[in-house]
C-alpha cells in the first residue's frame, strides 16, 4: 500500500503531523500490511516528525521489522539522511540498553 505523506499532512515539521503519519503506519503494520510510504510533493522533515512519525514505531516493532515492511519513495538526500541518521542512533542507543 502506497500513503502519500503530502495527502495527510500539511509540513512534515511538528510532532503532531508526525503522529498523524505514525497512526496511519500502525494501522497498517497491525493488519500486516507493508507500506511504502510517498514523500512527493515533501521538499524536508524535521527531527521532530521524524521522531514521532518513525523513531516511536521502535517501541511496538524491532528494526528489522521496520525495514522489511516500510518503504520510502520520492525522498529528497536531506530526507534519507534525517531518516537514516536517526534510526541508526537510536537502533544503537537501544541495543546498548539492552547489554547494559
Amino acid at each position: 500500500m502506497v500513503i502519500k505523506i503530502a495527502s495527510h499532512v500539511e509540513r512534515c515539521y511538528s510532532n503532531e503531523e508526525g503522529k498523524i503519519i505514525q497512526n496511519l503506519i500502525k494501522s497498517n503494520l497491525e493488519k500486516n500490511v507493508s507500506l511504502t510510504l510517498s514523500f512527493e510533493g515533501v521538499s524536508g522533515v524535521t527531527s521532530s516528525f521524524v521522531n514521532t512519525a518513525f523513531i516511536e514505531l521502535l517501541d511496538n516493532y524491532n528494526f528489522d521489522f521496520i525495514k522489511a515492511n516500510i518503504k520510502f519513495i520520492h525522498t529528497t538526500k536531506q530526507i534519507n539522511k534525517m531518516i537514516k541518521e536517526r534510526y541508526a542512533f537510536e537502533v544503537k542507543k537501544r541495543n546498548e540498553l539492552v547489554i547494559a
